[in-house]
């Protein structure tokens, strides 16, 4: 990628980060659902436990799961927000290629 397109990306996601325009708010917000409502468990639990696992590695994350309230507020925060930032990335890709489409055929 460019410096020209990663500079029109940012901008594209800037724009709807900014939350200005209630039809990409909810486009985006469905989208997100779409993600993380067919989820049965939050896969960053399980990503934890294979990142350096060590002996007591599974027991402290079923723990975390099953008792740690605050553990499992934040790990459903975190999901929440890769998950968005990610569709509105894929967002910006989509407004950017349509637009790169529209330029062209002008």
């Amino acid at each position: 990628m460019d410096l020209q397109t990663v500079r029109e990306l940012n901008r594209i996601v800037e724009t709807l980060r900014s939350g200005f325009n209630e039809l990409e708010n909810e486009l985006i917000k469905q989208r997100i659902d779409e993600v993380i409502d067919p989820i049965k468990s939050n896969p960053i639990f399980e990503l934890l436990i294979k990142l350096n696992e060590t002996d007591n590695t599974k027991r402290a994350i079923q723990y975390l799961v099953d008792y740690d309230m605050d553990a499992q507020e934040k790990g459903t925060e975190s999901l929440y927000d890769l998950v968005e930032s990610r569709v509105i990335a894929e967002r910006a890709f989509e407004i950017y290629d349509h637009r790169k489409d529209f330029q062209g055929a002008a």
